[in-house]
């Protein structure tokens, strides 16, 4: 689509303007607004469109396309078309200003991106002028056109010699307004001056909105066309050419904006001038974060050239200042950067202390006088502050601070009016009771008398106030939504057993009373209201007591400790029995909806989990007081009546709560750590209940088989109940335990229509059956039980599959199900795939195999599938079957050549029909699941091992296909796929290369078709492979250097091309330099691929590396002195 007319435009306005303002219509509206951003004449016609508009909803379009072009279509753009994007404002000013265009230096980074950039960043006076006759632009407007800018900038980084153009011209831009600052201070009264001010001011702002952009658009991962390692490369050069002078520009606006704190029309720069500081300090600055981490930096890695600059500076007091002052948020958040800054940052222990000290005495000052404590964000980020203060210092420093002692204090008084106050977050008392324990953790670590530290005097009234203050939030029904929480609720408690263990006994007298008193309110309360308060005070009680016995392992402890758990651990045991007793005589099931009670049944698993970890599992103290004061207080007791007890409740759970999905599955967790344990397994496997369930296993037993909705927990069960049945003792069982599904398999066999076979009812029997033999084949690790499994399953199974497929194949709960049950059962876990010689059993299993892959490739290739639906009915099936084919051809139980000798199509068809699969999506779709890519690597790779020359063999669409997908995973940041493809590539090309020294090989013609009609993909190989040995410092020298090797020794002509490439253009100014690395890089290399050879081309690799990164840093040097000389 394009505009060609007043109409078109008309129409192309409205669309912008309802993508905005019409939700509902956004999607359909982006498609068509999709089909003019790719219109080849878009490039030409968005100059005029911008000059014509004045409309904001039509600028943000124009400009959002503009981004999805720059993305996509860098590399396809010409020269001009990109210094049009660049330059373009320094043409169309001319006719305005003259002067200031003579004024202008020609350097990319000195004019702006598009004629929008007339409107808004040319510092000249005369443009700004310009601006106010004409509307202005919005918020969300500008917001693209940075980003435009940023894009732009980053993607032309490496072209541009002078990186700190762009510096320049934000502080000519700034600067203004500081001139203008000074002539206003000497005549206030002057309209113009102030007209002036407010323009500068905007200046200013546009400065700094503009530097942020560009920190966040280098610090992402950004561009199909970059790799990984560009993308690095180029946020490491912004790094070190420009950042410290972006954050200086933050400081100096931080200081501007003080200067005139009396002005509310500077409260735009103090804010954005945080937002930038807080940019440059939250930098990755060694990039090793992955781009799809989501775990926090815990420490700053500033490099040690900003050192003078803090010190000059000191942002610290800077930025504490405008806390105490504004009460910023963003202030503190900067501090929380500063506080984790690298402790080696200090070259000096002396320099070290006065920082620790400095930052000691400004949060004693804020805990002092709570400032700004009444916002909870800022409580939050204080919080942050304080724990992170712990965590980059040990307490042998903070005790030596002259404050400490009134420090602490005024700490724990913070952190007991955070407990006591419900308004503030859960975080925060996370971050404090981490702290707190982290404080108690290291007194064992104190030189000297550990009494200085007061953690002995402040720790227990912590502790007292913790556990009081979740009694006292009880009332509130908001309390259901941190008990449910679980994971974060864990995480808060995890703190817990180094304050309650400094004055153990203290603890426990608190929680008993308040334990016995409200266990004996809550088993006599009948109100509703009432019951649910009850609940959720028994059930923090629950986890702390649960908490406090995890900690045993972790903190020294004594057999008065033991005791003490005992006392703690034998009332909840009692309450478990008389909340079951209550719950079972309840008439009907209001209480599952229950969110407190919910909480409560959690609490108990979590409880019981702990207990049987540290005192019935492997690590369990068989000498431990604790069951001795159990059975004073409850009768006789030892480790395995406690055992029995909690695989009661266990089987409790499955019956009173089987439409809960949390609880079964914890309940699950607990029962299969129970059977897979050591000695928890001994004690389980040869008893009545274990025979009964193996005899009866069914929904009656385990009603959750049909109310629950998680068709998951099936799988969980089965796998527990098959490592109890695959046992010595209780193999005996196999044919009335597996009974059960025989009858359902020959029930699935003898209907006898697709329209039959096609029921909700039969759809829920067949995902039921495929989980549940999953499970139980997931437990079969022995090559006996296995035998036993495959000798039942084998002689109708395959046929049942086939039908549930052609039934099936448009439903992905079924074919998945069925996919993944065929991947555990090719699994060759634990060598259980090992048949006599005699047997056909390993041949059998792949040709059914391959049927069933056949079946269902054939049939979802023909399914129209939207993009919406792409990985839940395509991607998914996709990855499981590369699962499946992967582990049938690293099994080991079948020799795949016997296939083709005898003409069976098994193989062939299943290599096939997979690589139909692959192609049906594009490389993009695929490998932007981290799940499918790596299942496709980890397949080519065990094809190209084992399988070479089959894959030489294969038609060129296949081959250029498998080798772009290794050549794009070679510098993955997942190292595994890296290695894959290094090994993939290298085996292949070696293959080949042997082949080719045979005379008469039947290879030859494969080779040449699929490599040397295609020398690109050679080429593109060895280009990125010696890019990584450059630039890269995370990789496997070893294995790229042997890839590197492999590739030159195969195809000499393709590495000479590239070593010319490198020659005139890695230094233009040095290219000898570089030609004789490459040579060196050669010397003493032989023409052929023994280890040896190998060996010595690796070392001479770390030399050409060495020397190249020279060469690359010398062409940053003498530019920077040209450009210093032309100044």
């Amino acid at each position: 689509m394009s505009i060609q007319s007043e109409q078109d435009f008309f129409k192309f306005e409205e669309l912008c303007k309802n993508f905005y303002l019409k939700p509902e219509e956004t999607i359909k509206i982006d498609e068509v607004l999709h089909q003019y951003f790719l219109n080849p004449n878009f490039l030409i016609e968005y100059k005029q469109i911008l000059s014509f508009t004045k409309n904001s909803y039509v600028v943000a379009q124009v400009i959002r396309g503009l981004i999805k072009c720059v993305t996509s279509f860098w590399t396809s753009l010409t020269p001009n078309q990109k210094d049009d994007m660049s330059n373009n404002n320094g043409n169309n000013n001319s006719n305005n200003n003259k002067k200031g265009s003579t004024q202008r230096k020609s350097d990319t980074y000195n004019n702006f991106i598009s004629i929008l950039f007339i409107y808004i960043y040319s510092i000249e006076s005369n443009i700004w002028l310009y601006i106010e006759s004409v509307q202005p632009l919005e918020q969300f407007a500008l917001s693209l056109v940075f980003k435009l800018y940023s894009r732009v900038l980053k993607y032309s980084w490496t072209e541009e010699n002078n990186k700190k153009n762009i510096i320049v011209s934000v502080k000519n831009l700034m600067g203004v307004c500081n001139n203008n600052n000074s002539s206003n201070n000497n005549n206030n009264n002057n309209n113009n001056n102030n007209n002036n001010n407010n323009n500068n001011n905007k200046h200013h702002c546009i400065g700094l909105k503009i530097l942020k952009d560009i920190i966040s658009e280098f610090n992402e991962y950004i561009g199909e066309h970059l790799t990984v390692l560009q993308n690095r490369n180029i946020s490491i050069s912004l790094r070190d050419n420009i950042l410290l002078d972006i954050f200086c520009i933050s400081l100096e606006s931080l200081n501007y904006a003080l200067a005139n704190s009396m002005d509310d029309k500077f409260k735009s720069i103090r804010d954005l001038a945080l937002d930038l500081a807080y940019s440059c300090l939250s930098f990755d600055f060694i990039k090793t974060t992955s781009m799809d981490s989501s775990e926090e930096i815990l420490t700053v890695q500033i490099p040690s050239q900003w050192k003078a600059t803090f010190d000059e500076n000191n942002p610290l007091e800077l930025f504490f200042k405008i806390y105490k002052q504004y009460h910023s948020t963003k202030s503190l958040e900067c501090i929380l950067q500063i506080v984790s800054i690298r402790r080696s940052f200090f070259a000096t222990e002396d320099e070290r202390v006065k920082f620790l000290a400095n930052i000691v005495q400004y949060t004693t000052e804020i805990l002092k006088s709570n400032i700004g404590f009444n916002d909870p964000n800022n409580h939050l980020v204080f919080s942050r502050v304080i724990e992170r203060l712990k965590t980059n210092y040990h307490l042998n420093n903070l005790v030596t601070v002259t404050s400490y002692s009134d420090w602490i204090s005024n700490l724990s008084t913070f952190t007991i009016d955070t407990l006591k106050n419900p308004q503030f977050s859960p975080n925060s008392i996370y971050f404090l009771l981490t702290l707190w324990a982290k404080l108690v953790s290291s007194i064992i670590y104190i030189k000297g008398d550990p009494s200085k530290t007061y953690l002995e005097k402040y720790s227990p009234i912590i502790m007292e106030s913790f556990i009081n203050s979740k009694i006292d939030n009880s009332y509130s029904d908001e309390e259901d939504e941190h008990l449910m929480d679980y994971e974060k609720m864990v995480e808060i408690l995890e703190g817990i057993p180094h304050l309650g263990r400094i004055t153990y006994q203290a603890t426990c007298r608190q929680i008993i009373m308040l334990l016995d008193t409200i266990s004996t309110k809550f088993l006599n309360e009948t109100h509703p209201a009432q019951l649910e308060v009850y609940e959720r005070q028994c059930a923090w009680l629950v986890y702390i007591i649960g908490c406090l016995i995890l900690g045993r392992t972790s903190i020294n402890s004594s057999e008065e400790h033991d005791k003490i758990d005992g006392e703690l651990s034998v009332r909840v045991f009692i309450l478990i029995g008389y909340n079951d007793k209550k719950l079972s005589n309840e008439t009907n099931n209001r209480y599952q909806n229950r969110t407190s009670r919910i909480s409560l049944e959690l609490s108990f698993i979590y409880f019981m989990q702990n207990f049987r970890r540290i005192y019935i599992g492997e690590n369990s103290i068989s000498s431990s007081k604790i069951y001795q004061r159990i059975s004073e207080l409850s009768g006789p007791t030892d480790h395995t009546s406690v055992l029995f007890s909690i695989v009661q409740k266990i089987g409790f759970n499955f019956k009173y709560w089987a439409e809960n999905d949390e609880i079964i599955k914890k309940s699950l967790d607990m029962f299969w750590e129970s059977v897979n344990g050591h000695s928890t397994s001994k004690m389980l496997i040869d008893n009545k209940i274990t025979k009964d369930i193996l005899k009866t296993h069914s929904s009656q037993v385990f009603p959750f088989l049909e109310k629950n909705s998680n068709p998951r927990n099936r799988t969980s069960l089965y796998k527990t109940i098959g490592k109890l049945l695959f046992t010595d003792e209780n193999m005996v069982f196999f044919d009335e335990f597996i009974a059960p599904f025989d009858d359902t398999i020959k029930y699935l066999l003898n209907i006898s229509t697709p329209e039959q076979f096609r029921t909700e009812e039969i759809k829920r029997k067949v995902i039921g059956l495929l989980r549940d033999l999953r499970g139980i084949i997931t437990s079969a690790n022995s090559k006996r039980s296995y035998l036993l499994f495959f000798e039942w399953i084998h002689p109708n199974f395959s046929e049942v599959l086939i039908k549930i497929i052609n039934v099936w194949v448009d439903s992905p709960e079924v074919t998945t199900s069925l996919l993944k049950f065929m991947s555990e059962f090719v699994f060759n876990r634990q060598s259980r795939l090992i048949f006599d010689s005699s047997s056909a059993n390993g041949f059998i299993i792949f040709r059914d195999t391959s049927k069933i892959l056949v079946s269902y490739a054939s049939l979802i290739l023909k399914a129209n599938i939207s993009k919406q639906d792409l990985y839940k009915y395509k991607i998914k099936g996709i990855q499981t079957s590369m699962l499946l084919f992967t582990r049938c051809l690293v099994g080991t139980y079948c020799n795949f050549g016997v296939f083709e000798l005898y003409g069976d199509p098994s193989f062939t068809s299943a290599i096939d029909y997979i690589f139909q699969l692959c192609l049906s999506v594009s490389l993009d779709e695929l490998m932007s699941f981290p799940k499918a890519s790596k299942a496709y690597i980890t397949m080519l790779e065990a094809l190209c091992l084992g399988h070479t020359l089959s894959i030489i063999q294969l038609n060129q669409q296949y081959f250029i296909h498998i080798m772009k997908s290794l050549h794009r995973c070679l510098d993955s940041q997942d190292v595994t796929m890296s290695s894959s493809s290094c090994t993939s590539i290298e085996k292949i090309i070696t293959v080949c290369f042997y082949q080719m020294k045979k005379k008469n090989s039947q290879y030859l013609q494969a080779i040449h078709q699929n490599f040397f009609s295609n020398t690109n993909i050679l080429y593109e190989i060895i280009d990125k492979i010696i890019s990584i040995i450059i630039y890269e410092d995370n990789f496997n020298q070893f294995m790229f250097s042997k890839l590197l090797l492999t590739c030159i020794i195969f195809h000499q002509d393709t590495f000479t091309t590239l070593k010319q490439k490198y020659i005139h253009s890695f230094n233009p100014q040095c290219p000898d330099k570089v030609e004789k690395a490459f040579v060196q890089l050669m010397e003493n290399t032989l023409d052929n691929l023994e280890t040896k050879n190998k060996d010595k081309f690796t070392s001479n690799v770390s030399a050409f590396r060495k020397e190249m990164k020279l060469i690359s840093s010398s062409t940053g040097s003498n530019s920077n002195n040209n450009n210093n000389n032309n100044n």
